[in-house]
């Protein structure tokens, strides 16, 4: 029971007291300090929190404040206007959370397995996907051969317009109805493959340390966008 009261939001102490006024009826701030344990200027903090709250209320017997456990059923009523006040103020806090949620964020992945990881992010997430970079490295740095990516995005069905070095490895690389490639001969020296989609950039460097970018920001995607379909269009 503690632990619930605990959960619906008060404190372990405030929790205790509020069980102690239930259990007892009525009684003095000292005779609760006693069977709460606790010292009376913390009992009567949490006695003033209750009251506040709606959990307690007062009367006077003999010249003596007594304090009186609310019906539980209070608990519900207090709930139902919390609910009530978050949903008038949700749409105003749902338009702060979209301008944050509008800033570009960028993360920093150092590591053979966590490139692999992203990769299989990107399929979970992409529809279409625009891919420069050369086979030669990814086969060099992380052994993920391009066929396996090629399988699970033929499998999802996600379309790909790829620039990939001239070279043998790439040459091997399947075309299929879901696939376009171009080869640009400036890519064989390439260290790093670059995969867009939506508002994602994914920088994947394959020097020293395998490590990788994630970018969201729409601007940046943009600007890669534009950048790809030039060397699509110097691309043969």
């Amino acid at each position: 029971m503690l632990e619930k009261l605990i959960q619906y939001g008060l404190t372990e102490k405030e929790a205790n007291v509020f069980i102690v006024c239930l259990k007892v009826g009525k009684a003095t701030a000292n005779r609760i300090s006693e069977l709460a344990n606790l010292a009376r200027s913390t009992t009567y903090d949490i006695l003033e929190k209750l009251k506040n709250l709606g959990l307690i209320t007062t009367v006077i017997i003999d010249n003596k404040t007594n304090f009186v456990a609310n019906n539980p059923e209070v608990l519900l009523t207090s709930l139902e206007e919390k609910r009530n006040a978050i949903n008038e103020i949700l749409p105003e806090l749902n338009k702060i959370h979209e301008k944050v949620g509008d800033k570009p964020t960028a993360e920093v992945f150092q590591g053979k397995l966590a490139v692999i990881k992203l990769l299989d992010e990107i399929l979970d997430n992409a529809k279409e996907l625009k891919v420069i970079g050369s086979q030669g490295n990814a086969l060099e740095k992380i052994g993920y051969h391009p066929h396996k990516f090629w399988v699970k995005r033929i499998e999802k069905k996600i379309r790909i317009k790829q620039i990939l070095e001239i070279s043998e490895e790439s040459k091997k690389y399947p075309n299929d109805k879901f696939t376009e490639i171009r080869f640009l001969e400036s890519l064989s020296n390439s260290k790093e493959g670059t995969f867009i989609f939506d508002d994602y950039v994914y920088h994947i460097i394959f020097q020293y340390e395998i490590s990788a970018i994630k970018i969201r920001s729409k601007d940046h995607a943009d600007a890669m966008n534009i950048m790809f379909y030039e060397l699509w269009k110097k691309a043969k």
